[in-house]
């Protein structure tokens, strides 16, 4: 079929036609999409720049439920402030009702009293936190419960408190105690029968299960304290050190592969060092080994060799560090050594080293000995046979042990160093090693017998030394080749080899323990249940001289005036008969016979006391003696009036009443103080205030809202009921809300156990009260502020939402009214186009008819 044949006008018209189909096709789908950007195809830049703000603005709406829900928990955490106050108000209404109450007595009530444990209470309020991030920072404490017979070491350092946080550089109060109360359950001693706790005062205290007057407890300061958290320090602590058996050399042979290998361990962590000519020695390209000399020999500092020890121990997380000894510091004969110190001090730092295995020789070349780091020795033995010469037929000849390898191990550094004195005593000396050489060629890694024999022997021929050198039974033999009756003699200062000729001997160096010294001990013991009445008791003054408060002794020794040490005393209950109470070194302090002795404790003067007491029918179960924080009391088991006691000194030391002399001390016990009857509305009273306490418990755990409760939590652990608000897509910007302990125990409130009957416990509900208000103030502002920030980010993220969705929307959207004019004026061109057609091939018909 033959091709159409279009004129141009006509094929003019129907391209136009086909263009303008076109762009109506693509204005007619922007107009119904509204976007003139819908894929990449349309507009790269733009179609990708609109998805990445479409995808923020998606991310940050999705973290609107989140900051929502934060709001909401504050909020709810504020109100419930609002009503936990409201019932402070109302408890402390009621402790002032009860304090105007004076039904009971007139005057102060004066109730009876429970049994009492025993407490004791650190001297100085804690830190908000504690820098214990090293061994060698330790808040360490004591605690004893039967006055210092038997105690347990509560242990505050990294090491330990690792276990409660993973920042020891700010060890926070609750995480000390955490760690002090984990320890006392973990303790066969103590788990059970005291426990911990932070008063509102801010110091820590330690209280005995068990009440009454035989509950006691005893805390301070252990030896390896250098931190005081309320219970004294050790005044000196020192680190355990290890010191090296021989000094360091100016150099140190690391030739031809020559290493030193040892384990080092602190008791938490064991490191290996290594040391050879390649190891570092700081982080900026510094080496252990430089070589020089001819022949070349690879050696090593002091100085060097220290500085490679410790960046290994430090880059692998020992605490331990090394240095070169001194005189002033580690006594004569030390200098030089290598000196291993703990960061830890006290009586519990840790040191060991072991696997220590070391070819390096102190000194280079021939000279050379087998000291090394100075933790292997080398002594020569004696040979296996020696012939002495006669002058005639037998010449001088020794051999050594049959320890030769028929293929020597020269590799990694292996050498021998040795000195043969021949028959005329000259001496000279040997060294073997991979680079010597027999016959001109050097002997390597792997020589044979023959070859370090000849080696040998070239040495000596060349020294003209008159001495030959053999091979027997897998033995060296060395024979004079003079003939006179004089020995040959062989002195090794270091064989890594075995030439059978010296033994090599490790030693771990000289350990020295860490030392401290205990603080002074803060003791206290429980009171028996009481009806208000006191014991006749005396309690005498501070220890003097004869106390040593480092020893924790008495001195029953240094005669006082010629005479022996004495510090009897008399004692009389009521109108009975005086009891004299004898104490001095021979005196016995229990039915076996056991003696006082020269240099008593507290616990043994006080056994000592109470033995004679028991023996005596007017004393026995009536009158008891302790010491409570270094001071002896004396006083009776009974409460009451008709209580009396007496102690008069009759000794020539003092320990606390006096010596022979001094005016006797009277005592006398009390009775109900002033009380003629409980009052029923203080009572009354007091039971509403307990349960006040007990709803603000409740209110602080049912403020919580979507599971977070920033009000109640059920440990000390401040992350349990903390709320993070998280605020942009990547997870940089938040807030973190820290959570309270907002119940009655977490505001310092204490149920009262007397029912309001004295006074003094009233006044200290109120100040608890008192003390309750500013801290629930104080957090409330803190919420607020809290708020405020997360408010304000809040409406930021919608706004921020709202700018990107317009933006993102900017580069895609289609402009309707553009498009819609676009859309008529195609229309309008497209019917043009079919006209223009249709004249066209009218002009063409035209023509046809001209040519019939």
């Amino acid at each position: 079929m033959s091709s159409i044949t279009l004129s141009a006008a006509t094929r003019q018209n129907l391209l136009s036609l086909q263009d303008t189909a076109s762009l109506l096709s693509t204005t007619q789908s922007r107009l119904s999409t509204g976007k003139k950007v819908t894929s990449a195809l349309d507009n790269p830049t733009n179609f990708f720049t609109s998805q990445s703000l479409t995808a923020r603005s998606s991310d940050l709406s999705n973290l609107l439920d989140g900051i929502s829900n934060g709001i909401q928990t504050i909020q709810a955490a504020n109100q419930g402030i609002t009503s936990i106050q409201k019932l402070v108000d109302s408890a402390k209404s009621t402790a002032s009702q009860a304090l105007a109450d004076k039904s009971g007595t007139k005057g102060t009530i004066v109730g009876g009293v429970p049994a009492q444990a025993a407490i004791v209470t650190g001297t100085s309020t804690l830190s908000t936190t504690y820098d214990l991030s090293s061994l060698d920072k330790d808040a360490s404490l004591d605690i004893s419960l039967d006055g210092g017979a038997t105690k347990a070491t509560i242990r505050l350092d990294s090491s330990t408190l690792k276990n409660v946080t993973n920042n020891t550089a700010n060890v926070t109060q609750d995480q000390l105690l955490t760690a002090i109360n984990g320890q006392i359950a973990a303790s066969s001693n103590l788990s059970g029968k005291v426990t911990a706790s932070i008063g509102t005062n801010g110091r820590l205290s330690f209280t005995t299960t068990d009440t009454g007057s035989t509950s006691q407890v005893s805390v301070n300061g252990s030896a390896n304290a250098n931190t005081d958290i309320g219970f004294g320090k050790s005044a000196t602590t020192t680190a355990a050190k290890i010191v090296a058996g021989a000094a360091l050399a100016t150099a140190t042979d690391f030739t031809n592969g020559k290493t030193a290998s040892f384990t080092i361990g602190d008791g938490s962590k064991s490191v290996t060092v290594t040391l050879n000519a390649n190891s570092p020695t700081d982080n900026i390209g510094g080496v252990l080994g430089t070589t020089a000399g001819t022949p070349p020999v690879t050696s090593a500092t002091k100085d060097d060799i220290i500085k490679a020890i410790n960046k290994q121990l430090s880059d692998r997380g020992s605490s331990v560090t090394a240095r070169l000894g001194t005189t002033a510091a580690d006594g004569a004969g030390n200098a030089d050594k290598i000196v291993f110190v703990t960061a830890d001090k006290g009586l519990d730092a840790q040191l060991s080293i072991s696997g220590i295995t070391d070819t390096t020789t102190a000194g280079t070349g021939a000279s050379a000995s087998g000291t090394g780091l100075g933790f292997e020795t080398v002594a020569s033995n004696a040979p296996t046979s020696k012939t002495t010469g006669n002058g005639t037929s037998t010449f001088s000849s020794i051999t050594g042990a049959a320890t030769l390898l028929a293929n020597v191990d020269l590799s990694s550094g292996k050498s021998a160093n040795f000195s043969i004195t021949n028959t005329a005593g000259v001496a000279t000396d040997i060294k073997i090693d991979s680079t010597t050489t027999a016959s001109g060629n050097t002997l390597g890694p792997n020589p044979t017998q023959a070859q370090v024999a000849q080696a040998i022997q070239d040495q000596l021929t060349a020294a003209t030394a008159g001495i030959n050198v053999t091979v027997v039974g897998n033995a060296l033999k060395f024979t004079s080749t003079a003939n006179t009756a004089t020995d040959l003699l062989i002195s090794t200062t270091n064989d890594s080899i075995g030439l059978g000729f010296s033994s090599t001997n490790a030693t771990t160096g000289a350990f020295t323990a860490g030392g401290g010294t205990a603080s002074a001990v803060i003791t206290n013991t429980g009171a028996d249940a009481s009806d208000g009445s006191s014991k006749a008791s005396i309690t005498g003054s501070a220890l003097g001289s004869i106390y040593n408060t480092s020893t924790k002794a008495f001195d029953f020794t240094t005669q006082v005036s010629g005479q022996a040490p004495n510090a009897s005393f008399t004692l009389k209950l009521g109108n009975g008969n005086d009891k004299t109470i004898s104490l001095a070194s021979g005196t016995v302090i229990d039915s076996n016979g056991t003696t006082l002795g020269g240099s008593p404790s507290q616990a043994k003067l006080a056994q000592a006391i109470n033995y004679q007491i028991s023996q005596d029918t007017g004393l026995s179960g009536k009158v008891k003696a302790s010491f409570v924080n270094d001071k002896l009391t004396v006083q009776t088991t009974a409460f009451g009036s008709d209580q009396m006691l007496t102690l008069k000194a009759g000794g020539n030391i003092d320990i606390g009443f006096g010596t022979s002399g001094t005016a006797a001390i009277p005592s006398t016990g009390t009775d109900i103080g002033g009380a003629k009857g409980n009052s029923s509305t203080r009572a009354t009273l007091a039971a509403q205030f307990n349960n006040l306490l007990a709803q603000i418990t409740q209110q602080a755990q049912d403020s919580g809202y979507n599971g977070i409760n920033l009000l109640s939590r059920t440990s000390s652990d401040v992350n349990e009921n903390s709320l993070k608000v998280t605020f942009n897509e990547k997870g940089t910007s938040n807030l973190n809300i820290a959570g309270v302990k907002y119940d009655a125990d977490g505001l310092g409130l204490k149920s009262v156990v007397n029912n309001f009957q004295n006074d003094d416990e009233i006044n200290v509900a109120m100040q608890q009260l008192t003390d309750a208000t500013a801290k629930l103030r104080t957090q409330s502002s803190t919420f607020g502020s809290n708020l405020t920030i997360v408010q304000n980010r809040q409406d930021f993220s919608k706004q921020m939402i709202n700018i990107l969705d317009t933006g993102s929307a900017n580069l895609v959207n289609a402009d309707m009214n553009e498009e819609a004019a676009n859309s008529q004026a195609l229309s309008t061109r497209n019917s043009l186009a079919v006209s223009a057609l249709s004249l066209a091939n009218q002009a063409q018909q035209g023509i046809l008819q001209l040519l019939r």
